[in-house]
């Protein structure tokens, strides 16, 4: 079973149009929608849709429209009642593919309420054999948070795996907890290894970098180091496994999905490229949640790792077909039509670097960036 943990779920307004986004002007929809949706909620809808179990663990009232769309669609779930609405994201779509997300911030959640969806999640975990934490986290919510759910559940006698699919300052502190798995897009690896001051080290940047790394990575430099990353698998790779070798916490593997560029899942000492030949999008939303229940899928099937892979880009290529947030069914997602190819994982941190991640450096070193890669939208 994959248990999933949405700290802050959405219901999903989406909006195509018939042409670009004119600022200013009134504009008629041609096609409108919604879904329950928040990242980890998306994840187990994909989970759901190729008969695999999967439990939805989130906060939010029995009322709430969220809530009530998950009963439609028939998605297992649990809740921690909150006694205010949840929030809704607004999506407009253009015909050429181009996405624009207004996403609002959330209702806060108390102290209180952050403990018992904690509590939940631990109790649900039992029978899971992973666990996903993802999307962005609610005001009034720490950045630990998501290192602290890593901890509950390796407290469980026989604890799942873990996944974390967050950004920014919850996802470098994430990363103290040393989780199983990160999917990161290339922004959020630029971040990730700014924030531990190995952008140098990943071949990223030439000047020697402040131990600290305090200061924000710019906006300009942010998308210049992303950009290489998506049109270089081979550099992604070598980014990636230098933040795999560095001492002290770290992950144990990470996705890295690289928008039309395919992902590269890299690991100590191993990493491939999935590319999946180009094809029309109609909406990238969500693309990035169901590339994350593809691998998830494969793995739980049996695959190898660069088999997996190959199933996580199919899910996320079979998404960006769809309107909306879209999941793909397993017939949608032709693994066939995707070409892996091994990488050299040669460049790793220097020996004795420590990762200078802590839940303390990660919230000065990193800030919430909103992008504009295909999966811009990933820490809803």
């Amino acid at each position: 079973m994959i248990l999933t943990l949405t700290a802050n779920p959405s219901l999903d307004r989406t909006i195509e149009l018939s042409g670009p986004v004119l600022r200013g002007q009134v504009q008629r929809a041609v096609w409108a929608g919604q879904q329950p949706g928040g990242k980890g909620v998306n994840v187990s809808r994909a989970v759901a849709a190729a008969d695999r179990d999967t439990l939805a663990v989130l906060p939010g009232d029995l009322d709430d429209p969220v809530l009530t769309g998950l009963d439609t669609i028939g998605l297992a779930h649990r809740s921690v009642p909150t006694g205010t609405p949840l929030r809704s994201n607004i999506t407009v779509t253009e015909p050429d593919g181009t996405t624009t997300k207004i996403n609002e911030p959330g209702s806060p959640l108390s102290s209180q309420t952050q403990n018992a969806l904690l509590d939940l999640m631990a109790e649900q975990a039992t029978d899971a054999s992973w666990v996903v934490l993802a999307g962005s986290l609610p005001p009034g919510v720490d950045d630990d948070f998501y290192a602290r759910a890593i901890e509950r559940i390796r407290e469980l006698p026989a604890p799942p795996l873990i996944v974390v699919d967050t950004s920014g300052a919850p996802l470098a502190a994430a990363l103290t907890a040393s989780p199983d798995l990160i999917k990161p897009n290339a922004e959020e690896l630029a971040e990730l290894l700014h924030a531990a001051g190995l952008l140098r080290a990943a071949g990223l940047r030439d000047v020697v970098e402040p131990r600290d790394a305090a200061e924000p990575l710019g906006t300009a430099e942010l998308h210049a180091i992303a950009d290489r990353l998506e049109s270089s698998p081979q550099l992604t790779a070598r980014a990636a496994s230098t933040l795999l070798n560095v001492h002290g916490p770290r992950p144990r593997s990470i996705l890295a999905t690289l928008g039309a560029g395919g992902a590269v899942l890299a690991q100590p000492e191993t990493a491939w490229h999935a590319q999946h030949p180009p094809m029309e999008v109609v909406s990238t939303v969500g693309a990035g949640d169901s590339t994350l229940a593809g691998y998830l899928l494969g793995l739980i099937g049996g695959r190898e790792p660069d088999a997996a892979l190959a199933r996580a880009v199919a899910y996320g290529a079979a998404a960006a077909r769809l309107r909306g947030t879209g999941v793909p069914s397993p017939v949608a997602a032709r693994t066939d039509a995707v070409t892996v190819t091994p990488l050299e994982t040669s460049a790793a941190a220097p020996a004795g670097t420590p990762a200078v991640l802590s839940a303390t450096s990660a919230d000065h070193s990193l800030h919430r960036h909103e992008g504009t890669a295909p999966e811009a939208e990933e820490a809803r």
